[in-house]
């Protein structure tokens, strides 16, 4: 997997674990409101940096990549929620 790829996935990841208190694996294993906000919010974020599904599913080690398709394609003419649109707008600020 391409280093900067994976740089991006940590610090992005690190962006959304910061903005929702969560742990990795709570994000990737529950259905909780906020863990399904901040899966969003990370891949979003990703897929608005320039990230593949396949590279998002390769770093997540967790989601396949028609999960993320799936969500890529929801975000079609839908309002996203506060938290989730904060958190998008800090991974797109990363250097």
């Amino acid at each position: 997997m391409n280093k900067n790829v994976t740089e991006l996935y940590n610090k992005a990841l690190a962006v959304v674990l910061d903005e929702y208190g969560l742990t990795e694996e709570r994000i990737f294993k529950s259905n909780e409101a906020e863990c399904v906000s901040a899966r969003r919010a990370l891949i979003i974020g990703l897929i608005n940096r320039g990230l593949t599904d396949s590279e998002i599913a390769d770093c997540t080690h967790k989601l396949r990549r028609c999960a993320i398709c799936k969500i890529r394609n929801k975000l079609v003419g839908k309002e996203e929620k506060w938290d989730v649109k904060m958190c998008i707008e800090h991974i797109k600020g990363m250097l």
